[in-house]
C-alpha cells in the first residue's frame, strides 16, 4: 500500500463489488463529460503522497503513467523505488524494478478483477458514466474548461473502504484526493497530461 497505495486502495473498493445505481447530476455529468478529452492514448506523469494516521511523514512517490483506452494503464513508479503496475479490466500484474512479476491476478480466476480493473480506468481517464454507477456524485463547473467531482460510495461495502473520492481538472483528470474510511488519505497529482492517437513503441511494451 505503500508504494501502490493509489491503485490499490481503488483495486480494494473494487473487489468489494458495489451494487450499481442510477446516474446522479446528469446535468452537471454530461458538461464534464464536454470538457474531458476522449483520446485513445494518455500519458504523462504523476506525484503521489500518502499520508497514514499515526504518522508524521507522508510518503511521496513519483513516476509515469499511460492510459490507453483499449488496454488499460500502466503507473511506472520512478523514486523512491522502480516498480509498474499494469491494470486492465482482465488482470493486474505488479512488477519489479528487474521488471519480474511480483504478484499477477487474472480476471478469470478472480472475476472482480474486472470491475478493479473498470473502476481504477475509470477514475484515471474520468469515465463519468462507470463512476456515477457506482457513487453519488456533486461537483462545480470553474470557468471555461476546469471542473471537480466529489464522489461519496452508495455501497456499504465500498463505504467502509472509502468516505470520498475528489476529482478535479479540465480536459484531463489532474488531480486525484482518496480520503479512506480508517482516516488515510491519498493525493494524486497527474503532471501534464496529453493526449496521443497510439502508443508509442516503448510504451507497447509496457502492455506485454
Amino acid at each position: 500500500m505503500k508504494r501502490r497505495g493509489f491503485l490499490l486502495a481503488l483495486c480494494g473498493a473494487a473487489l468489494a463489488a458495489p451494487r450499481l445505481c442510477g446516474a446522479a447530476a446528469p446535468d452537471l455529468l454530461a458538461a464534464v463529460a464536454a470538457r474531458l478529452s476522449d483520446a485513445p492514448v494518455i500519458h504523462g506523469r504523476f506525484e503521489q503522497t500518502r499520508r497514514l494516521s499515526g504518522f508524521a511523514n507522508p510518503l511521496v512517490s513519483r513516476g509515469d503513467f499511460v492510459l490507453a483506452r483499449e488496454r488499460g494503464v500502466v503507473w511506472s513508479t520512478r523514486e523512491p523505488f522502480a516498480s509498474s503496475l499494469l491494470v486492465t479490466p482482465d488482470r493486474l500484474v505488479m512488477r519489479g524494478a528487474d521488471g519480474r512479476v511480483q504478484q499477477q491476478m487474472q480476471a478469470d480466476a478472480q472475476p472482480a478483477m474486472r470491475v478493479v480493473g473498470e473502476s481504477v480506468i475509470a477514475v484515471l481517464r474520468g469515465d463519468l458514466r462507470t463512476l456515477s454507477a457506482r457513487f453519488e456524485v456533486a461537483g462545480k463547473l470553474a470557468g471555461k474548461d476546469g471542473w471537480s467531482l466529489t464522489l461519496t460510495p452508495r455501497d456499504a461495502a465500498m463505504r467502509r473502504v472509502f468516505a470520498r473520492i475528489e476529482l478535479a481538472g479540465d480536459r484531463f483528470v489532474r488531480d486525484v484526493r482518496l480520503e479512506e474510511a480508517g482516516g488515510d488519505s491519498t493525493h494524486v497529482k497527474l503532471i501534464e497530461p496529453s493526449a496521443a492517437t497510439r502508443l508509442a513503441a516503448d510504451e507497447e511494451q509496457r502492455f506485454e
